[in-house]
């Protein structure tokens, strides 16, 4: 009896920290969405900021052209 009763308490904690690293697993997961998010909205922002730059550099070119 003594050994169930300490099977059934091991078993017990297992299911309590398999239930933590599930919420664990779900919260990087969200973080991971997120930092992801972010990283789109800098690249695209990037990319802007280099079309901007290649605009400007060919108004300077045509200018200094002329």
């Amino acid at each position: 009896m003594e050994i169930i009763r300490l099977l059934n308490e091991r078993i017990d904690n297992l299911l309590e920290e398999h239930a933590k690293i599930k919420l664990e697993k779900i919260a990087l997961e969200q973080k991971i969405s997120e930092l992801i998010d972010e990283n789109d909205k800098l690249e695209r922002n990037n990319q802007d900021m280099i079309l901007k730059i290649d605009s400007t550099l060919t108004l300077i070119k045509a200018n200094t052209s002329d």
